[in-house]
């Protein structure tokens, strides 16, 4: 969900703009999407001066097998051969039978195969980068060897990049730890980075006054795509009137709003640790009795579904379900407007920090 939502946002945008926006994905994610938003396929949504329409594909797996899905090693190479094959069949379908061919391809960097799908078929194509610049140049720098980074024999080397302060050897991107349990995740960046000569912009999901200098040294290092943030894409699609498509993947079913209207002002700490990221249920006691020590209350999101496998449901100690509210979901975008709300214990995943600023 971290993914489609900057890309929905962005996708939004544009088509208010008057353009015919496709927002295109596996069938798996629509199944998803379709829980929780109006949405039909193909079919043309009217959006500002434009239309936004929505295709899924299928990734050719059997419906329940998430066991591959969940394998980036198995399902990574597999996604890139059947998508490949899929979207030129989609641009294909768009050119002969409505008559509306695809100008542009804009992808989300865990997918860069499709910048080799825009050069093939020669239309331009753009990455949205969904985090921050400072993760781009780190990335960069770190693919192309232009400083040291951490290694499995010298594990505490601390990294310096032009435009950032000092990076201390534990707060580098986890996915580039020599220790990292997560080295399929580094080499799927590691392609978007390898491909940053095909698309013609890299489009970040930030703001110039919020990473003026790694922006600006990003920007001199000539690369043939240029850098363009144009955050916070939380704030912006707020001024568009299309509430019925959203990112979210669940519905909310705990009127956790109503919850939260009955709340004094800045009273309310909300506890959210987004979809992907999961904390041990040893972790889940501490913050559960540091709630209850502080004696606030409290909006806390506990997902009891698709936890993932070998992955234990939580379970809160019994003194804290008396404090606040706990929910399996919520509209973290309007939660984190709440007036009652005043404190955000997060994950830090970068669509959750662009939202906490934007709401200030």
């Amino acid at each position: 969900q971290g993914h489609v939502n900057p890309l929905l946002r962005l996708g939004k945008l544009l088509a208010s703009k008057g353009l015919l926006v496709t927002f295109v994905t596996t069938e798996s994610w629509g199944k998803k999407m379709r829980t929780s938003n109006k949405i039909q396929d193909r079919i043309l949504k009217p959006i500002g001066k434009g239309y936004l329409r929505f295709d899924f594909f299928d990734d050719g797996l059997p419906e329940d097998d998430d066991v591959r899905r969940h394998d980036f090693t198995i399902y990574r190479p597999h996604l890139e051969l059947v998508g490949q094959r899929e979207i030129k069949n989609l641009v294909k379908r768009y050119e002969e039978v409505t008559k509306q061919p695809v100008t542009c391809f804009i992808n989300n960097p865990f997918v860069s195969w499709v910048c080799d799908v825009a050069e093939d078929l020669q239309i331009p194509c753009a990455v949205l980068w969904v985090q921050s610049c400072a993760c781009l140049a780190s990335y960069y720098y770190y693919h192309h060897k232009l400083v040291n980074f951490p290694t499995k024999t010298e594990p505490r080397i601390d990294v310096q990049i032009p435009g950032m302060p000092l990076l201390k050897h534990e707060k580098i991107p986890f996915f580039f730890h020599p220790l990292t349990p997560y080295s399929a995740l580094r080499e799927v960046i590691i392609d978007q980075i390898k491909r940053l000569h095909k698309p013609f912009a890299v489009l970040v999901d930030s703001f110039y006054s919020l990473e003026k200098d790694i922006i600006d040294h990003m920007s001199s290092l000539s690369l043939p795509g240029s850098i363009k943030p144009l955050g916070p894409l939380y704030k912006m699609a707020k001024t568009l009137i299309c509430d019925d498509i959203k990112g979210d993947m669940s519905e909310t079913t705990d009127h956790c709003m109503e919850w939260l209207d009955s709340q004094p002002v800045s009273s309310v700490v909300y506890i959210s640790f987004g979809t992907v990221a999961y904390i041990k249920q040893e972790q889940i006691n501490e913050i559960a009795f540091g709630v209850i020590n502080a004696g606030v209350s409290f909006l806390w999101v506990i997902r009891q579904q698709e936890l993932g496998i070998n992955k234990e449901r939580h379970v809160l100690p019994e003194e804290v379900k008396k404090k606040g509210k706990i929910v399996e979901w919520c509209q973290q975008e309007k939660v984190l407007a709440h007036p009652s709300v005043v404190c955000f214990v997060t994950h830090c995943g970068w669509n959750s920090t662009m939202e906490a600023l934007s709401s200030g």
